[in-house]
């Protein structure tokens, strides 16, 4: 062997597992050719390869180090069992999405979404699942638990519905799985849209679901926040008098002072209803503070996650008591909007924005983490 021989090799073997490495950090998952994998909705505000997620959450990252730091000092490093992130573009909600999964590290995830067109599909009262093998990741398909498969077995039919076309017309869901699969790669996820209900309906439907997961964790012996763990999709209020396809959604003006009175009233259901010990009382109070009083597709406070939020919540704290663990708690750890953040500065990786964030058109975003 000469000695360009001697050179060649070593250099080789260097790049060849560094290739490795970078390929193996998110491996993704080898499906068969018969799976069925969810489409993407959004191709435009999502993270729908690595270099994207990695530049959303390195940045955000950076930017909020000071915060994240200080959220780490005051409630540790536990994992959360639950939580409720944003589902709005990466580039204007990525810097609170990050605060959540800070503490986000189970095997498999169910996500509460929003159904946003309930209203179009004449759906209400019923959970609506999927029937996807895997769905779409930034580094390669997240496979669908079978935990799904027992949720199913185990409700009434009259409570769910398994519907693939309405699951794809779904954003809420989709945002949220790039976090998850840069944080645990080989995490799993379960997918449950949440539509129009009422409360006593969230309280009988929770009461059904918390029980059949109580049944599933002591059979699989599983650690709530180690095996499982569970996520709220929620955008907070939708306010401004521009570009809201021609609704004037400012009741407190479309200035500085209608800002800052709809930023209180978001900041004001946090500290009230979704933080502290969690009850029965505080989730019907946020029920009450954000529905219309007469029609339940209508707000009062435009929180997109009006029923995924208390359906979700009242679900995980039934479960903990029927597991006989402390009450379910929440902490808060983030909150902002689109006005304020402004865009991540993230130039030339193909992520845009689905809509403008100004003064009279912004969302507003929180991060809650719960033990």
């Amino acid at each position: 062997m000469n000695l360009k021989h001697f050179i060649f090799f070593p250099v080789l073997l260097t790049l060849t597992i560094f290739f490795f490495c970078q390929q193996t950090k998110h491996p993704g998952r080898q499906i068969s050719k018969n799976s069925t994998i969810r489409s993407i909705k959004d191709s435009v505000g999502f993270s729908l390869t690595e270099k994207q997620i990695e530049s959303v959450v390195n940045l955000s990252e950076s930017l909020e180090k000071t915060a994240l730091l200080t959220n780490k000092q005051k409630y540790g490093s536990e994992n959360w069992v639950a939580g409720i992130c944003p589902h709005d573009d990466h580039l204007l909600a990525g810097r609170v999405y990050v605060h959540l999964f800070q503490n986000m590290r189970a095997k498999r995830y169910v996500i509460f979404g929003v159904a946003h067109k309930a209203w179009k599909w004449g759906v209400k009262d019923s959970l609506i699942f999927d029937s996807f093998d895997y769905w779409k990741g930034p580094y390669g398909p997240v496979k669908v638990s079978g935990l799904r498969e027992k949720i199913i077995n185990n409700l009434p039919e009259a409570n769910f519905i398994v519907n693939d076309e309405w699951q794809s017309e779904e954003h809420s869901v989709e945002g949220i799985v790039p976090f998850i699969q840069y944080y645990t790669p080989d995490a799993e996820i379960v997918s449950i849209l949440v539509p129009y209900m009422n409360w006593e309906r969230v309280q009988s439907l929770s009461e059904q679901l918390s029980e059949t997961l109580a049944k599933i964790i002591r059979q699989e012996n599983w650690q709530l926040g180690e095996d499982i763990a569970f996520i709220f999709s929620n955008d907070g209020d939708h306010y401004g008098d521009s570009d809201w396809g021609g609704r004037n959604l400012a009741p407190f003006g479309a200035d500085i002072k209608g800002y800052l009175k709809a930023t209180a009233q978001d900041s004001s259901l946090i500290k009230n209803n979704l933080t502290g010990e969690l009850t029965a009382e505080k989730l019907k109070n946020f029920c009450v503070r954000v529905w219309d009083d007469h029609d339940l597709k209508k707000y009062k406070i435009r929180w997109c996650g009006r029923f995924s939020i208390p359906f979700g919540l009242n679900t995980v704290r039934l479960l903990k008591n029927k597991m006989n663990i402390q009450p379910l708690i929440g902490y808060f750890l983030r909150y902002d909007n689109s006005h304020n953040l402004g865009k991540l500065p993230l130039e030339n990786i193909g992520l845009g924005t689905t809509a403008p964030n100004h003064l009279r058109h912004w969302v507003g975003y929180t991060a809650i983490g719960y033990r």
